[in-house]
């Protein structure tokens, strides 16, 4: 009886080790060092291919379009100072009735304290300016304007 189960153990061994017909090896991982084990992340390439993260292909990474809107004026009220990404923007403003008076858009200037002007508009219309990244901007309207708004809109690029 021993004789059979050694013969059996055998048997089954063998079946272990020699790979099924048709059955596909893959290359042998190697972990990064004896305290990381291995993992990895994968994605479907733009050909259909699977790829496996790595520093040599990393992920693959779509252009966020930022999109970014902000109330500069509102009821003739200033709403302070906003950084903005930066890139292209429409400046959009307008008044019921301005009454002689200039809404300005200005930017912190280099001192980092100085606000420059950038714009001024004396009637209803939408401009576009270009507008550093990380700059901060404002927009003031003078008192005697009445019922003024005024934003910028990022433009995706």
């Amino acid at each position: 009886m021993p004789l059979l189960r050694w013969a059996g153990a055998i048997a089954l061994a063998c079946l272990l080790a020699a790979p099924a017909v048709g059955q596909t090896t893959y290359p042998k991982i190697i972990a990064p060092s004896t305290i990381v084990p291995p993992s990895g992340v994968a994605y479907s390439d733009a050909d259909g291919s699977t790829k496996v993260a790595s520093p040599t292909t990393p992920l693959p990474v779509t252009p966020v379009a930022r999109t970014e809107a902000v109330q500069l004026i509102a009821a003739s009220t200033s709403t302070g100072t906003q950084t903005l990404f930066g890139g292209n923007y429409a400046f959009a403003q307008s008044c019921i009735n301005y009454n002689g008076q200039t809404i300005t858009l200005r930017y912190r200037g280099p001192d980092g304290a100085t606000m420059q002007t950038a714009a001024t508009k004396t009637a209803t219309d939408v401009s576009l300016v270009a507008v550093p990244a990380g700059a901060v901007m404002d927009a003031t309207v003078p008192s005697a304007a009445i019922g003024c708004n005024a934003s910028i809109t990022r433009i995706p690029q």
